[in-house]
């Protein structure tokens, strides 16, 4: 076997640069969930009646929220990435769960939102068939297919939150937010505009959003880096 048979390394980006790409999206996305959650309409109460899906902040909010959490879903495998040496299985498991309840149901409902309900909610010939109880079609399948979701979500943020804050990962209050961050969608108080959308969004989207810039700052990891700077600080030790 001659050397130029020998299959050569391809270039590429390194893993620095895709951690910092994927903090970046975690960043850009937290912020945009938060800005979309805020904006998102909510007419007497609901916020997918037929008045919602028609309001000022309508498809704007939708469009915010639906390219949040595109760059949540392309974020968060370098999320685990970067954590994995400090979050065992508990965290790898909670991770997956809120990586797989983006993708199914916080992404599904978005195009259904924005693509299906708000065009039909426009015409007045199909704005009938928008279910009246706020939750867009009146399927027992789409219903199912949220809360079960949500339920997947709330419980990937509760383990990876758990797990971030036993083995002190991140900094303590970025691991209380990421274990409360879904509570606000369980809290039994009346739905209202611009109040609502922020406080089911802001926890967990600033939680991931700091983290992301965590990612940027040190892609190497924040613990070892933590533990860098203590061992420059300490100096060298003299006998």
């Amino acid at each position: 076997m001659t050397s130029s048979s020998v299959l050569q390394p391809t270039a590429g980006p390194s893993r620095a640069t895709v951690l910092r790409l994927c903090g970046a999206a975690l960043t850009s996305g937290g912020a945009l969930c938060i800005a979309g959650g805020t904006l998102h309409p909510i007419v007497a109460g609901k916020g997918h009646s037929v008045e919602a899906l028609t309001s000022p902040g309508t498809p704007v909010a939708q469009i915010l929220l639906g390219i949040g959490t595109v760059l949540l879903v392309l974020g968060l495998p370098g999320m685990y990435a970067w954590l994995r040496p400090r979050i065992g299985t508990a965290g790898f498991v909670g991770l997956l769960c809120y990586l797989l309840g983006n993708i199914v149901t916080a992404t599904g409902h978005l195009t259904v939102e924005l693509f299906v309900a708000h065009p039909f909610a426009a015409d007045p010939a199909t704005a009938h068939l928008i279910a009246d109880n706020d939750q867009m079609l009146d399927s027992t399948a789409f219903v199912l297919f949220n809360q079960i979701g949500g339920l997947v979500m709330l419980a990937g943020m509760a383990l990876l939150g758990a797990s971030l804050l036993r083995n002190r990962a991140v900094p303590r209050w970025i691991a209380v937010l990421t274990l409360v961050g879904m509570a606000g969608f369980f809290l039994p108080i009346p739905a209202v505009q611009g109040f609502s959308g922020f406080l089911y969004e802001a926890p967990r989207g600033i939680a991931v959003a700091a983290i992301g810039v965590l990612m940027l700052r040190y892609p190497g990891g924040w613990r070892a880096a933590q533990a860098g700077a203590g061992a420059q600080l300490s100096g060298p030790k003299t006998s």
